[in-house]
């Protein structure tokens, strides 16, 4: 019952993200290994959603560990424990509960010996920045703990690379990177000569591994720059090209520009320029770039504004149908969640939550209200899923002619504004070119 329970989750939750990012790229699954035992070790950036990502992409099934904190209560015990989850105290919990970590360690020990998955964070904590920060031993202890009269498992670490558009924002970008296993086997030989030296070269080795898998700017100097460029640049720049259709040309795309991020930011001149870009274009509410917006001539614009206004009153339905959801969820984080690097996980559970709950009770009022009850119900039905198509898929059009508008009233009140940002955009595809 409890593999039924989890398999609905899983494929909930798998859709959930398939519909929250507008692209996900995926690479790595040749090399997973097809059976044994497997350590996941992501980076971790973006909280739960860290955990999420690879629990529903992996081939099988996984366990993990996750904060105690949020065991609080009976329905949250049950609810984690149903999905594989384990709690692990930290010092905050208080000193007398780091003795209850013993039995979960047992219980990892267990899994990776029956030849199951199990997920741990090597970073030990969140942080949303472009960096991987130095590895902890926690999951070397883990690895070789499980080995312990055990020396027969096949025991590989796999290095899981996410890398975000957007850590909070929907429909942005999504890389998942399974990198090529690590076997454990390579280390037994070491770990009985000196443990300590078989459990910092492991790490070292995934630490090394890992970096490889995701955007790491290793220069703090340059991750502001990364980030605007992440949002305001890169993704048109792709877009508009031709060869970067593929994941891993994308991923090695941006690795080449994390590294000539770091020669570029010694230059104050291009750090002042890039800011200055970033808050003029955040301020006038241009989302997208002027090089996007422009190679688009005034036939495709005359077109695109008459689709747009064609379906205007289907997407505002949409939307009206969502408002609740939408300020419901918002009013959470604006409220409660002062750590924005959980955002993007309770937008995703609250409309895994929400909208079926909204349609079930649209669906009642409708009954209540109509002396065709069947017909309305049917409708409601059929119109929850496709209006969430309807917000996907239009809301980026919409947001670009909005900046095409946009643009228009800026040239025609400050050229020189204009002039000055389109030098900088030009001087950061001449960067890239």
């Amino acid at each position: 019952m409890q593999k039924i329970w989890y398999d609905f989750v899983k494929f909930w939750v798998r859709l959930a993200i398939k519909l929250f990012y507008r692209r996900i790229e995926i690479q790595g699954y040749r090399d997973y290994p097809v059976d044994g035992p497997v350590l996941l070790a992501p980076n971790h950036q973006n909280a739960f959603m860290d955990a999420l990502i690879p629990a529903v992409f992996a081939p099988r099934p996984v366990h993990f560990l996750v904060r105690a904190d949020v065991f609080k209560s009976k329905f949250a015990r049950w609810f984690f424990n149903s999905l594989n989850m384990m709690p692990v105290y930290r010092q905050r919990d208080g000193i007398s509960n780091l003795a209850k970590n013993d039995d979960i360690f047992e219980k990892c020990y267990q899994i990776l010996r029956n030849e199951g998955t199990l997920l741990i964070f090597p970073e030990a904590g969140h942080l949303g920045i472009r960096k991987l920060r130095p590895l902890s031993k926690g999951f070397t202890r883990i690895v070789f703990g499980a080995l312990k009269d055990h020396e027969h498992l096949k025991i590989n670490v796999v290095p899981v690379g996410l890398n975000y558009g957007h850590y909070s924002e929907a429909h942005s970008r999504l890389m998942l990177n399974f990198g090529k296993p690590i076997p454990v086997d390579d280390y037994k030989e070491l770990f009985e000569e000196n443990p300590a030296k078989a459990m910092t070269a492991l790490r070292l080795e995934v630490q090394e591994k890992l970096e490889k898998e995701i955007i790491h700017v290793a220069d703090d100097k340059a991750l502001e720059p990364m980030e605007i460029e992440l949002e305001r640049i890169l993704p048109f720049y792709l877009r508009r090209q031709s060869g970067f259709t593929k994941a891993d040309a994308q991923h090695y795309f941006y690795k080449n520009r994390e590294k000539k991020l770091v020669d570029l930011t010694k230059n104050e001149s291009y750090l002042k320029r890039i800011h200055i870009y970033d808050i003029e274009m955040r301020k006038r509410k241009l989302r997208a770039p002027f090089f996007f917006i422009n190679e688009k001539d005034i036939g495709y614009w005359a077109v695109q504004f008459i689709f747009l206004l064609a379906v205007l009153p289907l997407f505002l339905l949409s939307w009206l149908v969502h408002l609740p959801t939408y300020l419901i969820i918002h009013g959470v984080l604006n409220r409660y969640v002062a750590d924005k690097q959980f955002h993007s996980s309770i937008k995703l559970v609250g409309a895994l939550v929400l909208i079926p709950l909204f349609m079930f009770v649209f669906g009642i009022v409708a009954m209540m209200c109509s002396i065709r009850t069947s017909f309305i119900v049917l409708g409601l039905l059929l119109f929850f899923p496709f209006s969430i198509m309807v917000i996907r898929e239009l809301r980026l059009p919409y947001r670009y002619a909005l900046t095409k508008i946009r643009m228009m009233f800026l040239k025609l009140r400050n050229k020189d504004l204009v002039k000055y940002l389109k030098s900088i955009e030009e001087m950061i595809l001449k960067s890239i070119g």
